[in-house]
């Protein structure tokens, strides 16, 4: 399994490579994507909602303004939509970290079709082809963001952590170039299925 900081030092090379033609920033992006790889979002926050690549997106959408630790989440549309048994695993998931000192912070759970539309759309602008985007942006009728069986871990050391820890709680990482991506997968203590190696694959 490809470490997070690792992935993270490689993204960082690329960058230091683009920024002097482009501009890159590597920040877990507010909206849950990893579209700042290489190039900067254009997603711009204005107050209660958001525009994604020219949609109105609201927190009634899914939408979490910034990464924020899960305990602050509980009672927003992108936590509390999620699945149940995924709720559970995360609470507990995030109990566990907190007694190693690390923080979960979560960028992204349940979505609207809406706005899995959106996040895709912006992706098919920012990379060029629908095939590219696909790569890390899934369909709404194949994303599991929609169907709440989600959620996008938002800070490197809770990635780190989860990757090594996550399937005691069933929490898997499902795409290879998506760390922060995690899904109940497996029961709890049980074996996470081979990732697949990015959200075009599934």
């Amino acid at each position: 399994m490809k470490k997070p900081l690792l992935w993270l030092a490689g993204t960082l090379l690329i960058c230091a490579t683009a920024v002097v033609a482009a501009g890159c920033a590597v920040v877990p992006a507010a909206n849950g994507t990893s579209s700042a790889l290489g190039r900067a979002s254009t997603t711009v926050i204005t107050g209660a909602h958001t525009d994604v690549g020219g949609h109105r997106i609201s927190e009634g959408d899914g939408w979490i303004p910034r990464s924020a630790p899960v305990g602050s989440l509980g009672d927003r549309a992108a936590v509390a939509n999620l699945d149940p048994d995924l709720r559970r695993a995360l609470a507990d998931a995030t109990a566990a970290a907190a007694d190693s000192g690390v923080e979960v912070r979560v960028n992204s759970g349940w979505r609207t079709k809406g706005y899995q539309r959106a996040l895709l759309d912006e992706a098919v602008r920012e990379r060029g082809s629908l095939a590219q985007a696909r790569r890390w942006v899934n369909t709404p009728e194949r994303s599991s963001h929609v169907r709440g069986e989600a959620v996008d871990i938002g800070s490197w050391d809770a990635m780190d952590w989860m990757s090594e820890h996550g399937s005691d709680f069933g929490l898997c990482q499902t795409y290879e170039n998506e760390a922060w991506h995690y899904e109940r997968a497996t029961t709890p203590g049980g074996t996470c299925p081979e990732m697949l190696v990015d959200g075009s694959a599934g």
